[in-house]
């Protein structure tokens, strides 16, 4: 009883999503009953069912995705450095995603190109932030990573400068501010599907870990205290936050404020715990991002940037939910 006690707000949280879902599929200028929908999910609906699945479905799983994944890896390293500031970009991944595909985009790379290479960015920016932390051998490791994300970050951000300055402005340039201000329009289903894959790796690692993150959130010595192997947890929870970090900005582009808004309304829901926690900031961070998504494109025939709408509404809503924490507290 106790145990679906616990679960019972991620489930909640879970089937929120789930309804604002097939709200999106059903109303608007095509709108269709859900038994249509559920028909043309297994190949037996009409025409209008599967025009709304072609037209809305890639965009709508790269939203729900990418709110889930960053999200999810916000809620790890703020466990991990026991820090409510900390983002899914501290190592500075998202920056290197944003280099990655700024350079594919200057040399007149294709969109798959694009992902690829901001998806390598990504990665190898977290990886030089890790290997620069491991090689310190400081005794807090936490701020050590802190510190070598920090750099690395900046890195990324200078070389970045350096891709802008270098573009063509009348061609390349608007190619590129556009994908770092964050869309979920131009992804298609193998885009997200594609992306899918090491959301839901880095995911299932954060999950497996469970309640190896608490322990480890109280210290290296306390978890070696237990028998556990403080180094290689924190490293392999570390790269699966990057890996979903790296994936969600390769599909969507930057957006921020959601892996570091989404854990602070889970925890004020489920708590601290890590295993309950993570799934109900991952579907938090889903429901932000649909959210978000359905704004962009209330406002007129031109769509704004969801990183743009995602910091108007992030900010002060972050403000909101630390004001409210901090009364409780």
């Amino acid at each position: 009883m106790s145990r679906l006690k616990s679960t019972l707000p991620a489930l909640v949280a879970i089937l929120l999503v789930g309804a604002c879902v097939i709200a999106v599929l059903t109303t608007g200028p095509l709108a269709i009953p859900p038994a249509d929908l559920l028909s043309a999910l297994f190949g037996h609906g009409g025409p209008e069912a599967e025009l709304v699945l072609a037209l809305r479905g890639p965009r709508l799983l790269a939203a729900l995705t990418c709110g889930a994944a960053l999200a999810g890896a916000g809620a790890g390293f703020q466990i991990l450095f026991r820090n409510p500031l900390a983002a899914p970009d501290l190592l500075g991944v998202s920056s290197g995603a944003g280099l990655g595909a700024a350079l594919a985009l200057l040399l007149g790379a294709g969109t798959v190109l694009v992902q690829s290479a901001a998806f390598a960015g990504g990665l190898a920016i977290g990886g030089l932030a890790l290997g620069c932390a491991a090689l310190t051998r400081s005794g807090d490791g936490r701020l050590a990573l802190i510190l070598c994300g920090v750099v690395a970050g900046a890195l990324a951000s200078a070389g970045l400068g350096l891709v802008v300055i270098v573009a063509e402005p009348y061609s390349q340039l608007p190619a590129i501010t556009y994908w770092l201000l964050g869309s979920f329009t131009r992804a298609t289903l193998a885009e997200a599907l594609f992306a899918l894959g090491p959301i839901c790796l880095g995911g299932a690692v954060l999950l497996w870990l469970g309640f190896r993150l608490d322990v480890l959130s109280l210290g290296d010595e306390q978890a070696r205290s237990l028998g556990l192997p403080a180094r290689r947890l924190r490293l392999t929870a570390l790269a699966a936050a990057a890996l979903m970090t790296s994936a969600a900005v390769a599909l969507a582009g930057v957006v921020g404020w959601i892996g570091l808004l989404a854990p602070h309304a889970a925890r004020l829901i489920v708590g601290e715990r890590a295993g309950q926690l993570i799934p109900a900031s991952m579907a938090i961070g889903a429901l932000f991002a649909l959210i978000i998504d359905r704004l962009a494109t209330a406002f007129g025939p031109a769509e704004i940037p969801v990183g743009l709408l995602s910091a108007a509404i992030g900010a002060p809503a972050f403000l909101f939910l630390f004001v409210t924490a901090s009364r409780r507290s």
